[in-house]
């Protein structure tokens, strides 16, 4: 696939992208209050979780290219 279809697509997939990624997180973050609700999903797993997420912010492979 040359460059320019590469591009084309991406510029197609844009609006998409733009809103089903929000829609989804907020999906994502649904099923986590209602499991914080039941006690599924406990403070500690919360912390986990948050910690991993934030760790990532300090590893180059999830840090943008300047």
């Amino acid at each position: 696939m040359e460059l320019a279809a590469i591009i084309n697509l991406a510029l197609a997939l844009l609006p998409i992208v733009e809103t089903e990624v929000p829609r989804f997180i907020a999906w994502i973050d649904a099923l986590v209050a209602v499991a914080k609700t039941t006690g599924e999903w406990t403070p500690e797993q919360d912390a986990a979780y948050r910690a991993a997420l934030f760790a990532k912010t300090s590893d180059p492979a999830y840090q943008p290219d300047p």
